[in-house]
């Protein structure tokens, strides 16, 4: 197991919820989907471990009606990050990058988008140098959106760029609040060994 995959395992101990950050946009708390798993459903379709609340997303009656609202919304954020939660669900990645790029279009100063883009790039694609790109963009635009300073350490210190990674840390205590749970655990992140 890649320790991407390892530190999100240890996200989920902390009481927050594996893949995508806290939704950041105007109060909307529903829950986005996290990384992809390979194992077969019943349907022998790939599955994926989902945050706590995807289940209104799951299904084709479901996508339907999130395209079909944001179809009908094209201006609503919260429409675009709904249809592209629903494909995303759906084992659909391309497409839900397709409606939180028109998300990021409709709010660029909205963080969660550029964090899901960037999930499909590490978790999906296996390319954590552009989910890097994506969640860096997160927190230059959303700065106040704390699962991207996460991601960004997260990477970084995988990367082995132990000072960038001490960087992002203490940008992001300069702008998260004090008892933010994910501030709490980027000194995880920057020393496991005294973790373990």
């Amino acid at each position: 197991m890649k320790t991407w995959h390892s530190i999100t395992v240890a996200v989920l101990s902390m009481g927050l919820v594996a893949g995508c950050g806290q939704s950041q946009a105007k109060g909307n708390s529903h829950a986005k989907p996290s990384s992809p798993t390979k194992a077969a459903s019943q349907s022998s379709q790939p599955t994926r471990i989902l945050r706590i609340g995807a289940a209104p997303y799951q299904g084709q009656k479901n996508l339907t009606k999130y395209e079909d609202q944001a179809k009908a919304n094209p201006r609503s954020l919260h429409a675009q990050l709904n249809a592209g939660t629903a494909a995303f669900v759906n084992n659909q990645p391309n497409v839900a990058m397709q409606y939180w790029k028109k998300a990021i279009q409709i709010d660029p100063h909205v963080g969660n988008p550029y964090e899901y883009i960037g999930n499909i790039y590490l978790n999906d694609y296996n390319n954590p140098h552009e989910a890097l790109v994506w969640y860096k963009k997160a927190i230059t635009y959303g700065p106040s959106y704390d699962f991207g300073w996460y991601r960004v350490v997260q990477l970084e210190v995988q990367f082995g760029n132990m000072s960038a990674a001490r960087k992002y840390a203490h940008e992001a205590s300069k702008v998260l609040p004090a008892g933010n749970k994910v501030l709490h655990e980027l000194p995880k992140l920057l020393n496991p060994k005294k973790n373990s």
